[in-house]
Parts: C-alpha cells; structure tokens; sequence
C-alpha cells in the first residue's frame, strides 16, 4: 500500500511542480541523468549478481521477453497501417512493451499472491523486466530515434549506456561467484532507491493533459495493448496452448498485465521518443490498471 500511496505523491508532485516559476522547465532532464547515470547502473550491480534461475522461472521470465518482442511487432505493424512517425511508434514499443513489473507490481502480487508470488516477482524484474529494457530497450530507442538505421550507431548506444556497462559488469560478477558485502549492498541499495521518487517526479512534471495535442488514438492502441491484449496472448499461450497452472503461469499473467514502466517512458524521453505520448501512457495507465489487473484475476480464478 505505501508504495502505492507513494506513486501517486511522485506523480502528484511533479505536477504541481510544473506551475513553479522557480523551477526551470527542463528540469526533468537533470532528474532522468540522475536516474540513468547513477541509480540504474547501482540496481544492474546491486541485482544482477544475486540472479538466481532455475526451471521454475522460465515462464515468468520468458513473459516479459514476449510481451516485448510482440510489442516490437505490433506497433510497426500499425505505424505502417495509421502512418506513424517513428517517434510515435518507438515511444509506444517502450512504455507498451514493458512492464512495470516491481514499483506497481510488488504491492500487487504480494496482496493477490502473499510472499511466494512475491519471490517470483522479484525474478522476473530482476532477470526480466530490467534485462529487456538494458538491452533490447536500447536497441530500440536507438532505432527509433534516429533518422536512419546504423549498426555502428546502435552499437555505440548500448556499449556506452551506463546501465547496459553496470549490467555487463554485474553479468561478470555473477559468472566469478562475487557476493555483496554488507557495505556495498547497503550503498547500491541507497543509490538506487533515488529512483523511485525521481522518475515518477519526473514523469509527473511532464505529464500535460491538453485535449488539443494528446494523441488519443495513439493512447488509446497503446493501453488496450499493454492492459489487455498483451496479458491475452499470455494468457493463450500459458494456460491454453502449453496447459501450465499453477504460481508461475499466474504471476506471469498478472505481471504481463502491469501498466508501463516508469523506466521505459523515462528512456523514451531521454531518446526524445514522442515524449508526451510517453509520459501519458504512464500517467493515465497506472490508475487505469487498477481496473484491468481485477479483471484478469478474477478471469484465472
């Protein structure tokens, strides 16, 4: 409930934080380098050597890569269809296509699931959610962005962002059996935290709401994806086609059927990737998933 409680004064704030002519308009930039620079890359050193995967985990991990890849399908397929500009797709593939898979679904799974699902959720963001947006993400953003395709360029992105070298080094870390002392734990623990305010405040001193200049279609496509037919491919694919039951196939469900990451709407801006249109799928998704995520429980009861 705290954490809940805690959204909605991070967004409320960078809000009411808009009408302050104190505060400079492109402050959100100096919080989303805050937020790339410094407390992604401590959580990629912090979690990545503590990754543990067995079988029990494939399907919750496997859920989050192909809610993505089918996001990466689905909106260019449409961009072709309704002539979007790149911007546009790319910013729906990045909040669509990920999943706010700890800040909104932790309090959730712990209140449908009690602590078992709770550990299977901590997997799945851990060796999920973040590893798509450190990799994949950036592959995309990078795409997306620019205004032709390289292979040098995409390169370049991935190899010089800060959280994809922090994951690299915390991939090494795993692989040479290092363990956290007390000390650094407690340090990356700190420095990642920043970000939960941070990127909500951020993503809240965006967010403008102007019926002239709000892509409702556009939105409109992107949360129907991302509450409800991303979950129902999930859905299909687990319960039906593969006949699993059980922990794994459920929070696999329920985490498919988050709101957008704050993360990804965070990398979208910071790839000038349609920033409005991202920042309203953050903004407008997460209390509107308060109505979808019932559903689809209620639906695998």
């Amino acid at each position: 409930m705290a954490n809940i409680i805690l959204l909605f004064i991070g967004l409320t704030a960078g809000i009411i934080m808009q009408r302050f002519k104190s505060v400079p308009a492109d402050s959100y930039k100096i919080l989303n380098g805050i937020i790339i620079n410094i407390s992604l890359p401590a959580l990629a050193l912090l979690y990545v050597p503590q990754i543990s995967i067995d079988s029990k985990i494939i399907y919750p991990l496997a859920s989050m890569w192909i809610v993505f890849g089918f996001a990466v399908v689905f909106f260019v397929i449409l961009a072709k269809v309704f002539g979007w500009d790149k911007s546009t797709t790319g910013a729906l593939i990045m909040t669509a296509g990920l999943c706010n898979s700890s800040f909104v679904g932790f309090p959730v799974l712990l209140a449908m699931f009690g602590e078992e699902g709770l550990k299977v959720g901590v997997i799945i963001d851990q060796a999920g959610s973040f590893t798509v947006l450190a990799t994949a993400g950036v592959i995309v953003s990078s795409i997306f962005s620019s205004s032709g395709f390289s292979i040098s360029k995409i390169a370049k992105d991935i190899i010089v962002y800060p959280p994809f070298i922090a994951f690299a080094v915390g991939v090494v870390l795993k692989v040479s059996g290092f363990q956290h002392t007390e000390l650094t734990r407690t340090i990356l623990e700190k420095l990642g935290g920043l970000i939960v305010i941070l990127a909500l405040v951020s993503v809240g001193f965006q967010l403008k709401i102007s019926i002239k200049e709000v892509h409702f279609r556009e939105m409109f496509v992107g949360l129907f994806f991302k509450l409800l037919l991303a979950p129902a491919v999930i859905f299909v694919l687990y319960y039906i086609i593969a006949g699993e039951r059980g922990l794994s196939a459920d929070v696999s469900l329920i985490e498919s059927a988050m709101p957008p990451m704050v993360m990804g709407s965070v990398m979208a801006v910071s790839y000038n990737l349609n920033p409005r249109l991202a920042n309203l799928m953050v903004g407008i998704g997460i209390p509107l998933s308060a109505v979808t995520l019932l559903f689809w429980y209620l639906l695998m009861m």
